[in-house]
């Protein structure tokens, strides 16, 4: 009789303790990263002959993985018609990519004061550009940000 009240207790005593302290496996991870952008944004602008910087705050319900920037041009403004300027900045123009790898963190704040390693050139289109923000986390999941900005001046 003690043996069986014994076993009876053992197995509700870890029954019990399974349930209260759950479990640590939280499923799998279907969330991709977010970002909060605070430069660039679309109610500035952003002058020729100066840097385009980025501070913004990435974050992941696990672990964040990558970022992969890109900017293409939208359209040009109406001044930059006037003046006869006929490219978009070179970053735009040839597709190029700026790269951010996170190390094992959840949330990163990001501080980069020259995107794609130069100053935007005098002598660009002006008028919206489109900055992507192409995340990804350490399980795969990704998502996507995108921001209009204004160049010009």
């Amino acid at each position: 009789m003690i043996t069986k009240l014994t076993k009876t207790l053992a197995l509700s005593l870890l029954l019990i303790g399974t349930i209260a302290c759950g479990s640590d496996d939280e499923g799998p991870d279907t969330e991709g990263p977010t970002v909060d952008i605070t430069t660039p944004n679309e109610t500035d602008l952003y002058k020729r002959g100066s840097a385009l910087p980025l501070d913004a705050v990435f974050s992941d319900n696990r672990e964040l993985a990558t970022c992969v920037i890109s900017i293409s041009y939208v359209e040009s403004s109406p001044a930059a018609q006037l003046k006869g300027i006929g490219t978009p900045w070179t970053p735009a123009e040839n597709g190029d990519k700026e790269t951010i790898t996170f190390t094992e963190k959840k949330e990163e704040k990001i501080t980069i004061p020259q995107l794609f390693g130069e100053d935007i050139e005098g002598a660009c289109l002006g008028g919206t550009y489109k900055l992507t923000f192409v995340m990804t986390d350490a399980t795969g999941n990704s998502s996507t940000k995108e921001v209009n900005i204004q160049i010009g001046g």
